[in-house]
């Protein structure tokens, strides 16, 4: 009977120092092979041990995940990996596996940008590009892992647009976005990552010459209420090219002004139960960087816009008292009271919990008001509204 006891007691420890043993072996073969470079002799082995590491992590073992994912040999052996390999199932496995290490802790996807992942799969992503037919499933991947690395590494946002420009992949991405219009899984992670790479100037007005604002009128049409985040992601893209001057000014004389409008006038005719507000503000956004520039305010006065947000606005009760009570005022008032006020909830602020309480959507609609009512100002500052001919 003891004798029984001390085996159980030795067995699970004996197993754990066994699977140890084989982790550590596999992570050396890892080590050796982006050391000494991959060839036909260890291409199968280095192929072999990322499987299993894979298998190990999904296992979900909490020790010997944190042996694989703290360690900084391990790590940079992977990025040396994912700029020499050009084998597709490799590359996956080893794009999983640093999956994994991002996802760990921030300070371990801080490491992967220190050790040059972003560069490494900006490279990658300009190979994979290259390759006849897609490899969708390798694209996904590649962007999500440069998204997680974007967003909880120390990289930012614009440092990586800037990457992305000297690598060359900025056309990449965009041209695999019209390639896979249709795919709603590739989608999402290159319209996020189209985002990023845009905050850079010199990448937004590349992609504007390139075709990324029909682009996005296509995805408009295509996706909807049906499709709700790929939408967004779309519109968030197209709001974030057009802060640009010089891209407002040209979006503008192509008519993005009319469209924009027709745009908000099917979201709000739409919306009843005040779901997509969000959506609503954003396109609004649009169009509010598109009347920054003179052919924008003309093409907003031209399309009969100014009217078209007032009437949209009076559809709504708390739309219709916001607006008309900041577009009564001159462009002067409401500058100051703009100024004067910490935000839209202090400018449009209500008078009484009981009508807080009966609209909770009350702040984002004070948003959308203070929204309508900049465009209106920034289009007819000398005029007061309500005017005569926009009353109905």
């Amino acid at each position: 009977m003891h004798k029984t006891q001390m085996m159980a007691n030795t067995t699970p420890s004996r197993t754990s120092a066994h699977c140890s043993s084989r982790v550590t072996g596999l992570l050396q073969i890892i080590e050796r092979s982006a050391g000494a470079g991959l060839d036909d002799k260890n291409l199968d082995s280095v192929s072999q041990a990322t499987s299993k590491i894979l298998r190990i992590l999904g296992q979900q073992e909490k020790t010997l995940s944190e042996s694989i994912v703290r360690k900084s040999k391990v790590s940079q052996a992977l990025v040396t990996l994912l700029m020499t390999t050009q084998d597709v199932s490799l590359h996956l496995n080893t794009i999983h596996i640093l999956e994994h290490i991002a996802s760990s802790s921030n300070s371990k996807c801080t490491r992967l940008v220190r050790q040059g992942a972003p560069h490494a799969l900006l490279r990658s992503i300009a190979a994979t590009s290259r390759v006849r037919p897609l490899l969708e499933e390798l694209c996904i991947r590649q962007h999500l892992l440069l998204l997680k690395l974007a967003v909880k590494g120390t990289t930012g946002e614009k440092k990586l647009a800037l990457k992305a420009r000297l690598c060359g992949v900025v056309t990449v991405t965009l041209d695999l976005a019209k390639q896979c219009i249709n795919n709603i899984d590739l989608s999402t992670p290159l319209l996020q990552v189209l985002k990023i790479y845009a905050s850079n100037s010199s990448n937004s007005v590349s992609l504007v010459k390139n075709g990324v604002l029909n682009l996005m009128e296509r995805y408009f049409s295509l996706y909807g209420k049906q499709n709700i985040a790929v939408f967004r992601h779309a519109l968030d893209l197209y709001t974030q090219v057009l802060s640009f001057r010089s891209n407002a000014s040209k979006a503008a004389s192509s008519g993005a002004t009319r469209k924009m409008l027709d745009l908000y006038v099917y979201w709000t005719d739409m919306d009843k139960l005040q779901k997509f507000i969000q959506v609503r503000k954003s396109i609004l956004n649009s169009v509010k960087h598109l009347v920054g520039n003179e052919s924008g305010r003309k093409a907003l006065i031209k399309s009969d816009g100014i009217a078209i947000l007032y009437a949209t606005a009076k559809q709504s009760d708390e739309m219709k008292q916001e607006i008309q009570r900041n577009c009564t005022s001159n462009q002067m008032d409401f500058k100051v009271r703009c100024t004067n006020s910490t935000g839209p909830q202090e400018l449009f602020k209500k008078t009484g919990s009981e009508q807080q309480a009966a609209n909770p959507n009350g702040k984002a609609i004070d948003n959308l008001a203070l929204t309508c009512s900049q465009i209106i100002r920034k289009s007819m500052p000398k005029l007061c509204l309500p005017i005569p001919s926009l009353h109905g």
